[in-house]
């Protein structure tokens, strides 16, 4: 798939890459982040060979134990607790390297995206620090071993977005030797699509998440307390918990763990559930997987038809 799009877009692979890098992999293989990140510079491609670079790093990236650890950080500060970027905005350069190097991740992320200046859209309030940068860039040797802190300050100092700045963070934390698996679902296929995928990116699985989030409405009195588009979009998220960002291997520890369980949770209280109704909800997805596959081949089925 890589070499297809390859063929399709040379520049746009090693975005995507990148993003894979980052997003899913992650802390499960910093030298697919360092290599990845680096690869944003066509010289750096050249000199080293373009196809094999991109044949390996797949292959790497598809081999490793996974980490959504940047990406459940980012999601979480930036879309729950915004104002953190407001206060963090006044403080000095001081102020926040000494909280970039405390044992709150969150802040911590919420700090070096100040210094970036990298911050949720509304929010810029001041320009980048590039001491400060520079600063954050120095205390990550010594916060880490080689291979995690050499990835950690290529993401830094070439961010692909905001969630390079949370790998930065996130390849400080303890990890356990010990790799978490998840229960794979039965491998489900609609139109080529990962099924998943297909909800979420085309048109006839938006329709299907649709008829499934008015069929559960009747089965879970959470959902009924929501507008119709409220439901379908936690009966979206609740999909995605589910069934989506389920990883084969995935690195774990007391601070990944919790990451994962607060941004599966918010997920579904950012909705206007309580916590324990988007548990609730997160249950009736479960345990109605076989009958949102039902509507995908349906609604496919359908659109033949017609």
């Amino acid at each position: 798939m890589a070499l297809a799009l390859h063929r399709l877009d040379p520049r746009y692979v090693w975005r995507a890459v990148s993003t894979i890098a980052v997003e899913d992999v992650g802390i499960g293989a910093p030298e697919a982040v360092f290599w990845a990140t680096s690869a944003q510079r066509a010289g750096f491609r050249k000199a080293v060979g373009e196809l094999p670079l991109l044949i390996a790093l797949t292959r790497r990236m598809a081999e490793a134990t996974k980490s959504r650890s940047a990406i459940e950080l980012a999601f979480v500060t930036d879309t729950g607790e915004p104002e953190m970027f407001r206060l963090f905005g006044g403080m000095t350069t001081g102020q926040l390297l000494d909280r970039f190097a405390g044992s709150d991740p969150y802040e911590a992320y919420a700090a070096l995206s100040v210094l970036r200046g990298i911050v949720p859209k509304g929010y810029r309030i001041r320009p980048p620090d590039q001491r400060g940068v520079m600063a954050a860039g120095e205390m990550l040797i010594d916060q880490m071993e080689p291979a995690s802190a050499r990835a950690a300050r290529a993401a830094l100092f070439h961010p692909l977005d905001e969630m390079s700045l949370g790998f930065v963070v996130a390849a400080r934390l303890h990890r356990d030797d010990a790799e978490r698996h998840d229960p794979m679902p039965e491998s489900r296929l609609i139109d080529g699509y990962p099924a998943e995928t297909f909800d979420q990116h085309e048109r006839l699985g938006r329709r299907a998440i649709g008829r499934f989030a008015r069929s559960l409405a009747r089965l879970s009195p959470a959902l009924a307390s929501l507008s119709p588009g409220k439901a379908q979009a936690a009966v979206a998220d609740g999909l995605f918990v589910e069934e989506g960002q389920l990883l084969d291997r995935w690195v774990g520890g007391p601070d990944f763990d919790r990451l994962r369980s607060e941004a599966d949770c918010y997920s579904l209280t950012r909705h206007g559930l309580s916590a324990e109704a988007g548990k609730a909800v997160r249950q009736v997805v479960r345990s109605s997987l076989t009958d949102l596959h039902i509507i995908r081949r349906m609604v496919v089925k359908e659109a033949g038809q017609a």
